[in-house]
């Protein structure tokens, strides 16, 4: 009997840390807006290491603007084609995590995913660019309000209508929160 508890009690042990995570995202749906002159516009996440491990990153998904070019930090920052990688993480760290829009001139929204993985844990990370216009942006909100719990302005008080050069904290249903910038 002693036996088969411990063999149970070992079994249960070696589930569990099948199914543990490795690590987590703080935000996978991020909303990135800025003026279609700008150098760039970007925003960033962390990543928080469950574990000592090795994971790899890689680009995807994509679609945007044919002018416009995307990079990325994790935690060093990549020129503009780098679309994989690999990193080692320590348990109980945080990673920077950045998605970076270069529109070169050109009006317009996109959107890039980043797939992190290792042999316990896939997640996705997806950064929408906005260069442009405020009907685009209401545009998107609007396609995400199914997931949008309060939409506040850095007063800390919620709104109902943007407003033209100014910004604003999306705060999802899952508690999650992004910074957008409504221009022209």
């Amino acid at each position: 009997m002693l036996r088969l508890s411990i063999y149970t009690l070992s079994l249960i042990l070696f589930c569990n840390s099948l199914i543990a995570q490795s690590f987590t995202i703080q935000s996978n749906d991020i909303i990135v807006s800025g003026q279609p002159t700008d150098n760039d516009f970007y925003q960033n996440t962390y990543l928080d290491a469950l574990t000592n491990t090795t994971i790899s990153w890689s680009i995807v998904a994509d679609s945007m603007p044919s002018a416009w070019e995307t990079s990325n930090c994790f935690p060093n920052c990549y020129p503009v084609g780098v679309t994989s990688g690999t990193l080692n993480i320590t348990n109980g760290q945080s990673y920077y995590l950045n998605g970076h829009f270069y529109p070169h001139n050109t009006s317009g929204e996109g959107f890039f995913t980043m797939e992190i993985t290792d042999s316990i844990t896939t997640e996705l990370v997806t950064w929408h660019g906005i260069a442009g216009s405020v009907g685009i942006v209401n545009q998107f909100l609007t396609n995400k309000k199914q997931e949008i719990k309060n939409i506040f302005n850095l007063n800390g008080q919620i709104v109902n209508e943007l407003k033209v050069n100014h910004f604003y904290i999306v705060q999802y249903k899952n508690n999650t929160t992004t910074k957008i910038f409504i221009n022209e």
